[in-house]
This record gives C-alpha cells, sequence and structure tokens, in this order.
C-alpha cells in the first residue's frame, strides 16, 4: 500500500501541476467593461485629431485666401504697368520716325556751321575785291540756310 499511496500522490501532483499551468496559459477575459473603456479612450483621441484637423485647415485656408488677395492686387498692378508699357511702345515708335529727320538736322546745322566760319575767314584773308564780294555772297546764303535749318 505504501507503495500505491506513493504512487497517488505522485498522480494527484501531477494532477494539480497540470491545473496550475492550464490555470496559466488561459486567455485573458476580455469582458465588456474593458472594450468599452478602450473604445472611448479612442474616441477621445480621434476627437482630439479631427479637431486638430480642422484647425489646420481653418489656418491652411486662411493662408491661401491671403495669397489669392495679394495675387489679385499684383495682378491689377500688373494691368497698369501694361498700359504705361504701350503708351512708352508708341512714344518710342513716334521718336523712331522723327529722329532721322531730327539728326540730319543737326548735322546739317553743324555743318553750316563749320563752313560758315570757314567762309568767313577765307573772305577775310582774299585781297581781291571781287572774290571778297562772292565770299559775302555765299556768307549769306549760308546763313539762310541756317536759319532755314533751325525753324
Amino acid at each position: 500500500m505504501s507503495t500505491e499511496e506513493s504512487n497517488v500522490h505522485r498522480l494527484e501532483a501531477v494532477q494539480q501541476e497540470s491545473q496550475v499551468e492550464e490555470e496559466v496559459f488561459e486567455q485573458p477575459d476580455f469582458s465588456t467593461h474593458g472594450l468599452v473603456e478602450t473604445q472611448k479612450d479612442m474616441s477621445k483621441v480621434a476627437m482630439i485629431v479631427s479637431l486638430l484637423a480642422v484647425i489646420l485647415l481653418v489656418i491652411f485656408f486662411f493662408g491661401m485666401n491671403k495669397n489669392i488677395a495679394g495675387l489679385t492686387d499684383e495682378v491689377k498692378s500688373l494691368s497698369v504697368l501694361r498700359d504705361d508699357v504701350s503708351s512708352l511702345d508708341q512714344k518710342m515708335v513716334l521718336m523712331q520716325q522723327e529722329m532721322p529727320s531730327q539728326v540730319k538736322r543737326m548735322i546739317a546745322y553743324d555743318l553750316v556751321n563749320e563752313m560758315t566760319m570757314k567762309a568767313a575767314y577765307l573772305g577775310d584773308s582774299l585781297e581781291d575785291e571781287a572774290l571778297r564780294k562772292q565770299m559775302q555772297d555765299i556768307l549769306q546764303s549760308l546763313k539762310n540756310v541756317r536759319e532755314g535749318l533751325v525753324q
């Protein structure tokens, strides 16, 4: 009997050990109470994230609105600038048309002045009275040409 008791003892000890192992490896009990708390915690996080998203959208909207207003002002100023450029272009066309004739007149005026000075010098240095008279006529003609160029 003593051998039987010792065997029984051992069997009971093994059964107790297996029960302890089963208790240790049992799945935790997810009760509805723990699940509800987790859902409440996640709903708070979701609310905070959604509020932050709305705040960021509002900031983004007002920033874009300000930038678009600035761009509108720039476009308006560009239209004024375009008008100024077109008026300057018209003035340049007129100057290009008038410039050659004015430049020619200025060059001719300088040449006539130079010829008048040389003719006056030559008229003073001539000894023949007939040649001096002809040079005076030439000087008078050059003065008339110079007056015509001034007008």
